[in-house]
């Protein structure tokens, strides 16, 4: 029996969402999830957002404050990095706050020399190079990011350029190698992150709409890697993703 088994699918779940979380009073129209704890700051210290108090995603080793994008119904959470995590906080918002709709935003890691560092990106279709997915969606290697062309879309709208293309979803930073980098490089992926199929495998499997951005941060078509602006990113830079996030929201609320 291996991971790719369709009896992954099966719907008698031993633990459901109801089992261990609660229904808060809070319902939110869309929620934007957020991986940096420096945009979080940012955005409290200029009154952007404010804590839904007593209102929390909890686990044993962190409880994820959720927030409300001031003067709006608009949720925002900052999550940990990786597939298991990103993915369960959808989940588990979607069934807390009765949220149906996420905006993801974060960085990646370029897989062509000649995309420059913070170049936008949105992605069409993810290459299932994790676990998650499996046990939420019964396709093929790659998993379409269906609400790409909403995303375009808004970009359009703002005037924000991007490319488009395939990337490529690992839940293991230190085993992207060289091999796995020409074979998904030669198939066209653009970009490596951490979470983008296991999101959108969850979110096709619950009945949610997944929203998703990146910018690129380092570079992985070099001799050696390139960092470029992976984790030195301004916190200006940081802010004006959020904002596109915001616009992205709120053209979908409704």
């Amino acid at each position: 029996m291996g991971i790719t088994d369709r009896q992954n699918l099966a719907k008698d779940v031993m633990i459901d969402l109801k089992d261990v979380l609660p229904k808060y009073p809070t319902k939110l129209d869309v929620t934007i999830v957020n991986f940096s704890y420096k945009v979080t700051n940012a955005l409290l210290e200029n009154g952007v957002i404010e804590p839904i108090e007593g209102e929390t995603i909890n686990s044993v080793s962190l409880i994820y404050q959720v927030y409300r994008v001031v003067g709006t119904n608009i949720g925002f959470i900052n999550t940990t990095v990786g597939a298991p995590m990103a993915s369960g906080i959808i989940e588990e918002m979607g069934y807390c706050f009765d949220c149906n709709k996420f905006v993801v935003f974060g960085s990646c890691g370029g897989l062509d020399k000649n995309l420059p560092e913070g170049k936008l990106i949105v992605p069409t279709e993810a290459f299932r190079d994790e676990g998650v997915s499996y046990h939420y969606y019964d396709g093929g290697d790659y998993i379409p990011i269906k609400n790409h062309a909403k995303v375009e879309g808004v970009l359009d709208k703002i005037g924000v350029g991007y490319v488009s293309g395939k990337i490529w979803t690992t839940d293991c930073f230190y085993r992207e190698t060289r091999e796995r980098f020409e074979q998904l490089r030669s198939d066209g992926c653009i970009a490596v992150e951490m979470e983008a199929a296991a999101c959108q495998a969850v979110c096709d499997y619950r009945g949610h709409e997944l929203f998703y951005f990146l910018y690129r941060g380092d570079n992985l078509d070099a001799p050696n890697w390139d960092r470029g602006i992976l984790s030195d990113i301004s916190d200006d830079h940081r802010l004006i993703h959020f904002n596109i996030a915001l616009a992205i929201a709120k053209s979908v609320v409704g």
